[in-house]
């Protein structure tokens, strides 16, 4: 057996296993080669799982099988010579030997793996009464393509070895998270048991809680799945900080129970580690056996690490990873690559420190998982160090001035066990630590109220929980022990009163605890909150409030004391897929109260970015006079896009941005081009700033500052905005986006053409686009439809990518269930369909309505319960002229202009085999826009205009960029004072002829590359005589 951290060996094992297990051409050849690397690699021998059975299934059943009390303990493999073509008879080999190894071990768990010894696909058994009527897909890996680390770990998640391995993020990910065996089995098990006790009011309530605060984070409603999931990574978390700080080796469920519901730690004096929390309806009692024993199991395989070598980067790659599963619309990232955190800190920190003596107190409005928080304690632990500080000042002072909030409450539980590992051995002390990290919308504050009381007025903050109010007075909020105190008391009176429904004893309890040294104006309001409390435990909504009140009031402390550095990465999420509608008004007002839009600019807001909002709110609320704040940012709020105009000025609150880190080539970072802005608040932003900009690749994304420093260069230079365009074209306002075509599988179509028949081109049989199947996302991923047409509904349409210069690749047929008319698009819903006779189009509408009932988002159905309603989204499909000649269009985005004129009157036919079937009409789609005229010289002119490397040139500042370059087109081509079309100017009527010229050329071309970007170099270059002379007249057209 070779040593995992041989890399060398391991790769050159690997190598020539590869290479015989391709010389191997037979069932045995394969088998001897797989036994020979799983022996070399891991020291295992597969066995006969059940000796004899071979004279039963007329095989016999290989495997390796473990301990009965671990999450799975048997993996079966099924080996072939060549997996893509005999993975079919595979599975159903499979699913027999699963099958009679349930039946003889019901109580164990079976994996299994089917393999040709280079490629291996893993399945979990589906069970139905006992029976396994198929197999669900865990994971998968191509060892001659995987590097060996990741060919090591994926294997060995499926192999009972390795004791005590040094644990790393990565092996973490591929031990425990999605794709493994443990992930694939612990999750179904969780499923199972929410559903034992979904219906239970007080389990539901975690759910809605949890959901709420999770739409701020991923802009919509959250699946049940992600709650799923969260839930077995914040299990996970708890068990291996457990195991981190007992030091344990052997499971105890007694110590499993106290550390899921966190009185292990509060025991040893850490008070809220661990809360009753969304997550805590696992210890419900119907479930609380099942899930401690499964827990328990997942606790055994997880002390094959060495606990005792665990830092702070533990948890980050699973974390993302069970994160980004639920999301569909933020463009950031759940964690900052410590490289990035520690130049951000060693920057913000400094320049405090050139005006101020000591540590400055630092705040992470949205810290995620931690790693903010974690350096700013490493660096707050050394400085104190080398100041002779004491430890239990050194660990006052670190919990008083680093400071986390999120509204993710799977981020807290995670950030605050990092923040426990970063503090070391001040965990030591014995002094009891509340952990500064707290599940709140930083952005949002409860509400302040002003009471009357016995003496006088008291001013109170204020949650409402299923209509009743709940309040807390401002003074205790703001003196997070007295808090502390407060909450453990609510937490004992409750207890009591759960146990008897002693209202009575429950106040008692809470006097004695509490009356010696709070105001009786202040006993008056908490017992009002306590009797609120208990009336909502009567109506089973139970104790969770206790947590969310204990957290939600985090924001007021801190507004109220200041921080004097924030940091951080604040979410990326435009505002448009913000669904919550109380909330996007929220937002909206926001967006205004802080002049990052005008009023009369309302209708950018879609636009917008959360971050440019977080980044002047946390400023205002939370930053002292003359603190600093240092955010990583879209690179997008440096460009001219002008929805980013006015943050750029930092006017509210009034900040001085003293510096930029351009980071838009290094790699590998974040999926989008990203910044750093670092501002002071006071004085005034002028510009040119000073900028950095950082290049270099990195040998992975989370290697340290140290090591990042060997690999990126930096050079300065100064920034300054983009001169925005005010003299905007008459274009602007009539350049109009395409339709939302969407979901594309529904509406974009194949002909289904028979090899002999062809097609009826009355009525063609069509199905759902291989394109659109292929691009489509969850949960519309895998539908397709099948059926005839009548041929009045066949229109064409382009997209963004199908446009060449002067021209465009091959038009797409679509289905939509359209009347033209003198006066415009109308759109037939099912019955106007029957009633015209239009049968067959009636019917696939009525599948397609009961595909979007299904599958649609809760706000979508909301706004748009029938389909067709959805397809005429902001009235983009009906507003289109079916009278207008002629479409000038062009792609919505990209990283260049391309635009072609479309002559609705003469649409080319579908060529299909022999026949031709000619569209109904041309529609533009949302991946283009369009301008309408009856003027075909007008079309050529504006065409050749946006075809020119002037115009394509002048709106790269204006873009936003993406992670390949520039993105957003949209209006912006029409924000340069492109003149209305003249049929008296000269320069006019050239350029038009130009066009039309081009566009014969175009037109009559062999496309010879595949990729989009070659044919539109193709085309470039058949016309570039003539771009070259459009560039001189849109020059000249243009004052340059």
């Amino acid at each position: 057996m070779l040593k995992m951290g041989v890399a060398s060996e391991t790769a050159m094992v690997i190598k020539e296993h590869v290479a015989r297990a391709s010389q191997a051409h037979t069932h045995p050849a394969k088998l001897s080669v797989l036994l020979s690397l799983l022996e070399k690699l891991f020291g295992v021998m597969l066995e006969e799982l059940i000796p004899g059975i071979e004279s039963k299934l007329g095989s016999k059943i290989w495997g390796l099988r473990g301990s009965a009390d671990l999450v799975f303990s048997n993996v079966v493999f099924e080996i072939k010579v060549d997996l893509k073509k005999e993975l079919d008879d595979a599975i159903q080999k499979l699913i027999k030997y699963l099958q009679v190894l349930h039946e003889r071990e019901p109580e164990r768990r079976s994996i299994g793996i089917a393999t040709d010894a280079i490629e291996f696909k893993a399945y979990v058994p589906n069970l139905k009464h006992g029976q396994v009527v198929d197999l669900k897909e865990i994971g998968s890996i191509n060892i001659a393509v995987a590097t060996p680390q990741e060919s090591i770990l994926w294997l060995d998640s499926y192999i009972f070895s390795q004791p005590r391995i040094r644990p790393s993020a990565q092996d973490l990910k591929w031990r425990f998270g999605p794709g493994s065996p443990t992930y694939s089995i612990a999750v179904d098990e969780l499923r199972y048991l929410w559903s034992e006790v979904e219906s239970e009011r007080d389990v539901r309530l975690k759910l809605d809680l949890w959901a709420k605060n999770m739409e701020i984070v991923y802009g919509s409603k959250p699946e049940l799945s992600s709650f799923i999931d969260h839930t077995y990574l914040v299990t996970l978390v708890k068990l291996i900080v457990y195991l981190r700080l007992s030091g344990d080796d052997i499971v105890r469920e007694d110590r499993v129970r106290r550390a899921l519901t966190g009185e292990y730690f509060s025991s040893y004096g850490v008070a809220n580690l661990i809360e009753e929390d969304f997550f805590a309806w696992i210890m419900h009692p119907k479930i609380s056996s099942e899930v401690l024993k499964l827990v328990c199991n997942v606790a055994k395989e997880l002390l094959k690490y060495d606990f005792s070598q665990i830092n702070e980067d533990f948890f980050k790659e699973i974390y993302q990873e069970i994160v980004e599963r639920g999301e569909r619309h933020r463009i950031g990232e759940y964690y900052t690559p410590e490289w990035l955190v520690q130049l951000i800190l060693k920057e913000a920190v400094g320049l405090w420190k050139e005006k101020n003596q000591g540590f400055p107190r630092i705040l992470d409005p949205a810290c995620g998982s931690g790693t903010f928080l974690c350096n700013a304690i490493r660096i707050a632990k050394e400085e104190l160090e080398n100041e002779g500080k004491p430890p239990d000042q050194i660990l006052d002072s670190i919990v008083s001035n680093v400071v986390g909030v999120d509204v993710n409450p799977l981020a807290t539980i995670i950030a605050r066990a990092n923040y426990l590992i970063a503090l070391g051995d001040l965990v030591q002390l014995g002094k009891q630590i509340i952990i500064p990290v707290y599940v709140a919308d930083s952005i949002k504050m409860p509400k302040v109220l002003t009471n009357i009381a016995t003496k006088g007025r008291i001013t109170v903050c204020e949650v409402d929980v299923d209509g009743h109010p709940i309040q807390i007075p401002k003074s205790i909020i703001v003196q997070k022990d007295v808090l502390s105190q407060v909450f453990e008391a609510f937490k004992d009176a409750t207890s009591a009163y759960r146990l008897r429904a002693d209202r009575n004893e429950a106040f008692e309890i809470f006097k004695r605890r509490v009356s010696a040294w709070l105001p009786m104006d202040e006993f008056e309001v908490l017992k009002a909150t306590l009797n609120t409390i208990m009336t909502l435990i009567d109506k089973g909504l139970d104790t969770v409030w206790i947590f969310i009140l204990n957290n939600v009031y985090a924001p007021i402390a801190l507004m109220e004391s200041k921080v004097d550095v924030i940091v951080g990465n604040p979410p990326w999420i435009a505002m448009r897929y913000v669904e919550n509608k109380n909330y996007q008004d929220f937002l909206k007002q926001q967006v205004l109260t802080y002049e990052l839009l005008e009023s009369a600019q309302v209708h950018l807001f879609t636009h917008m970015e959360a971050a440019t909002l977080f980044f002047c709110r946390s400023s205002d609320l939370y930053l002292k006079d003359e603190g600093l704040i240092a955010f990583v940012m879209p690179r997008s709020v440096l460009t001219g896009a002008f929805h980013h105009a006015n943050f750029k000025r930092l006017r509210k609150p009034k900040m001085k941005l003293l510096k930029i880190f351009d980071l838009e080539d290094v790699s590998p970072l974040f999926n989008v081009p990203s910044c750093v802005l670092i501002a002071v608040k006071s004085g005034e932003t002028k510009y040119p700033v000073l900028a950095r900009k950082y290049a270099g690749s990195l040998p992975e994304k989370n290697v340290k500052l140290v090591e990042a420093a060997k690999n990126l260069t930096a050079n300065d230079y100064m920034y300054k905005p983009p001169a925005i365009s005010v003299g905007y074209s008459l274009y602007h306002d009539k350049a109009k986006q395409g339709a939302t075509i969407v979901p594309r599988n529904l509406w974009f179509v194949d002909f289904d053409i028979h090899p002999t028949l062809g097609v009826d081109v009355n009525r063609p049989l069509v199905k759902s686009a291989d394109d659109a199947l292929k691009g489509a996302k969850d949960p519309w991923r895998g539908i397709e439809l099948r059926g005839n047409i009548e041929a009045e509904f066949v229109y064409a349409t382009l997209l963004g990518g199908d446009i060449m210069p002067f021209g465009y690749y091959k038009l797409r047929p679509i289905i939509l269930p359209l009347e033209l008319s003198s006066i415009g698009c109308r759109l037939l819903d099912v019955n106007a369909l029957r009633n015209r006779g239009f049968i067959l189009m009636a019917e696939w509408l009525e599948r397609a309505q009961m595909l979007w009932e299904k599958n649609a988002t809760e706000r979508s159905l909301e706004d748009y319960p029938r389909i067709v309603s959805w397809l005429d989204y902001m009235g983009k499909l009906s507003s289109q002229n079916p009278k207008s000649k002629y479409f000038v269009l062009y792609n919505t985005s990209g990283t260049n202009l391309v635009s072609c004129v479309i002559d609705k009157k003469s649409l080319p036919a579908f060529q299909v085999l022999k026949t031709k079937l000619i569209p109904r009409g041309f529609i533009a789609e949302s991946k283009t826009y369009f301008f309408e005229t009856n003027d075909e010289m007008e079309a050529h002119y504006l065409s050749a205009v946006l075809n020119s490397n002037v115009v394509n040139d002048m709106i790269k500042p204006l873009q936003p960029r993406g992670l390949f370059g520039e993105r957003d087109i949209h209006r912006r081509p029409f924000m340069l004072p492109i003149p209305e079309f003249n049929r008296n100017d000269q320069t006019h009527i050239k350029l038009a002829e130009l066009s039309k010229r081009c566009h014969a050329k175009v037109a009559s071309l062999r496309f010879t590359k595949k990729s989009t970007a070659g044919m539109r170099k193709e085309a470039r270059e058949a016309v570039k005589k003539e771009i070259a002379e459009i560039d001189k007249l849109v020059s000249q057209l243009l004052g340059l």
